[in-house]
């Protein structure tokens, strides 16, 4: 599966905002970062493609994961807290900035620590932005 494609959905923000072209320069950052945290946070990959597609574990790693990843792209702060200034800035000129600040805003969560807030607000995120991913899934489950 391609890995840029994967990497994207990952960044939900940018996903969410706008399918937008990365620069070279942009994608091998992102892959940086995705490999930076794999390797800091130990989490099985497969975990992380799965999510990609919208089927989300409850896995402690794969939470941390997801915060180290927003937390290089300066998303969220130490804490989890979203930075909705540094997300507002980043978005790009052809993106819908209103419906992606509300989305923003419907997924400001908390949760139970750090790593558990970001990845619930990134779960938040991917169901609004991908909610072709989500019924499929949901269809799946039901069938099962």
């Amino acid at each position: 599966m391609n890995h840029l494609l994967k990497v994207s959905v990952v960044l939900a923000f940018a996903s969410l905002i706008s399918c937008q072209d990365f620069t070279e320069e942009q994608r091998k950052k992102i892959i940086q970062n995705r490999q930076d945290c794999i390797e800091e946070t130990k989490v099985n990959p497969e975990l992380i493609e799965k999510a990609d597609l919208g089927e989300f574990t409850e896995d402690q790693a794969l939470k941390c994961f997801t915060k180290c990843f927003y937390q290089k792209a300066g998303f969220v702060n130490e804490k989890g807290e979203v930075q909705k200034d540094v997300v507002e800035a980043k978005l790009p000129p052809q993106a819908d900035k209103k419906k992606a600040l509300e989305i923003v805003d419907k997924c400001e969560v908390k949760g139970k620590e750090p790593c558990d807030t970001v990845y619930q607000i990134h779960k938040c995120y991917f169901e609004h932005t991908h909610p072709e991913l989500q019924q499929g899934n949901k269809e799946g489950e039901k069938r099962a």
